[in-house]
């Protein structure tokens, strides 16, 4: 069986780590000189410094801290709830499967710092408080499960350009190098 034949079987299953899958679709991407699918599990893999892809974005709702209340809903404009009421996750995909596998409520909050924090107190009529973003622990199953529907898509799409093992993929290669 080829590595591109495995690659697909192993997307397809839940219990192969999403590690060990990156890596497995980072060896193929490497040997086929795949720059752009490479340069994208390398960020998957590391983290993202820049530009964040729309599907790690989680969808979620900034709570504020009240110490008689708990954690209460903030209520801002219709514009300002459609900007923060999303967040990205610039993490690497091991520490979304991390987070994920050791959240053991249905719900993953994360502090709010910095100029968001700073505006939404400048910005109410209560005292200074400290702020949590509250999403829904599917959004980070979400993430992960896109990410192995990419590599699926990938192994699947080289299988039809007729890619099925290393071999094969380096004469793949080279006749659409040589076709016109």
């Amino acid at each position: 069986m080829g590595i591109i034949i495995e690659l697909q079987r192993e997307a397809l299953d839940e219990s192969v780590s999403i590690e060990s899958l990156m890596r497995k679709a980072y060896l193929v991407a490497k040997k086929l000189n795949l720059k752009e699918f490479e340069e994208w599990l390398k960020q998957e893999q590391n983290g993202y410094d820049e530009k964040v892809p729309k599907y790690r974005y989680i969808v979620g709702e900034v709570r504020a801290w009240n110490p008689y209340h708990g954690w209460i809903p903030v209520v801002v404009s219709a514009e300002i709830a459609d900007l923060i009421s999303k967040m990205p996750i610039p993490t690497s995909i091991s520490a979304i499967q991390d987070l994920y596998t050791s959240c053991k409520g249905a719900t993953i909050s994360s502090s709010v710092g910095g100029k968001i924090a700073d505006w939404l107190n400048e910005n109410s009529d209560n005292l200074p408080t400290k702020f949590n973003f509250f999403s829904s622990k599917s959004e980070l199953y979400r993430i992960l499960s896109t990410v192995r529907n990419k590599i699926l898509d990938w192994a699947l799409l080289l299988e039809e350009n007729g890619i099925r093992d290393e071999q094969n993929a380096l004469i793949e290669i080279r006749n659409l190098a040589v076709s016109p």
